[in-house]
């Protein structure tokens, strides 16, 4: 894995973020992002700071989480902020959770203790839940996987990172994933999928 190299511009230096969160330290980072825990200094609330380097995955990401902001399995966002001289960067304040499904998992194998089948179901129902709340919104995440499912103290999942969010083509869920990505239509539709 590369050093993560600094950007251009830093959380570090946003005056209306500084003034209203105390930055405590950085979490995590992807391909368009670096992901910091934070304090709100107005009820000392903690939040996950995500300081995303792309315009179109800030944009889709910011959109996604207003349509489904009364989802209970998928992150909320508290607000968000733009860089104010049209540089590509933004910040998302996002509920915080201190883990995600990927971690636990591995904690798991790791510590040879597994995961019960209830803890199993219970996630498998929330997933679901997540989903059907974004597919009901014409929202298909694209990107789902276990380090993008994030997981509460208590148990409850989350859906999270919404940058490569699209809009679904045709009758999104009658049509094999493959033909949405690569935009072809060799007219097959699964018959299973039918009404």
């Amino acid at each position: 894995m590369e050093p993560h190299t600094p950007k251009s511009w830093s959380i570090h230096t946003r005056r209306e973020i500084i003034a209203k969160y105390e930055i405590l330290e950085r979490v995590g980072s992807g391909a368009y992002s670096d992901v910091y825990r934070g304090r709100r200094l107005s009820d000392n609330l903690v939040v996950a700071l995500k300081e995303v380097h792309d315009y179109q995955s800030a944009f889709r990401e910011i959109e996604a989480l207003q349509i489904l902001r009364n989802s209970s399995n998928v992150v909320f966002l508290h607000e968000y902020f733009w860089r104010e001289d049209g540089d590509e960067d933004a910040v998302l304040v996002l509920e915080y959770l201190r883990t995600d499904l990927a971690a636990v998992i591995k904690e798991a194998k790791r510590d040879g203790r597994g995961i019960s089948v209830g803890e199993v179901k219970r996630w498998m129902i929330q997933i679901l839940c997540g989903v059907d709340a974004c597919h009901r919104n014409v929202i298909c995440h694209r990107d789902l996987k276990p380090s993008n499912l994030l997981v509460s103290d208590d148990g409850v999942l989350k859906l999270a990172d919404f940058g490569q969010y699209g809009k679904p083509c045709g009758y999104f869920l009658w049509y094999d994933p493959e033909m949405c990505h690569h935009g072809t239509d060799n007219g097959h539709v699964e018959q299973s999928m039918l009404p």
